[in-house]
């Protein structure tokens, strides 16, 4: 929000005041004052509202941070279950190709005649 002050540094050190006596008009004193004064107000209320803005801000940044830090830990979490289920996967794997070899050989027990699920252990 661009601030709108009607007096500058430069205004204020050039600003020239008619004298009517030996000194200064006061009427011309007090309504430079007032704006002086406007100008000063301007910028206070510009400041307030600032610093809230940057309140909001930092209180949002604090949010994020809080989110981000959640995030950060359930990847970690995740990238160790991941971590769990690569080094379990070479074992389901060989545990398939074990399965695919019973069921040949059953299918090679049935083309001989022998019902596999008939046959007995023997320990």
């Amino acid at each position: 929000m661009p601030v709108k002050l009607l007096l500058d540094s430069n205004k204020v050190y050039h600003k020239v005041f008619e004298g009517s006596k030996p000194g200064y008009d006061a009427l011309q004193v007090d309504s430079f004052l007032d704006i002086v004064i406007k100008d000063y107000d301007t910028f206070a209320s510009y400041v307030a509202v600032t610093d809230q803005e940057i309140s909001n801000l930092k209180a949002k940044v604090d949010v994020l941070t809080s989110q981000l830090s959640k995030a950060q830990a359930e990847k970690a979490s995740l990238e160790a279950k991941m971590g769990e289920i690569s080094s379990h996967e070479d074992t389901s794997l060989n545990n398939l190709e074990l399965l695919r070899k019973i069921s040949a050989l059953e299918k090679a027990l049935s083309k001989l005649g022998v019902n596999p699920t008939t046959i007995e252990e023997n320990l």
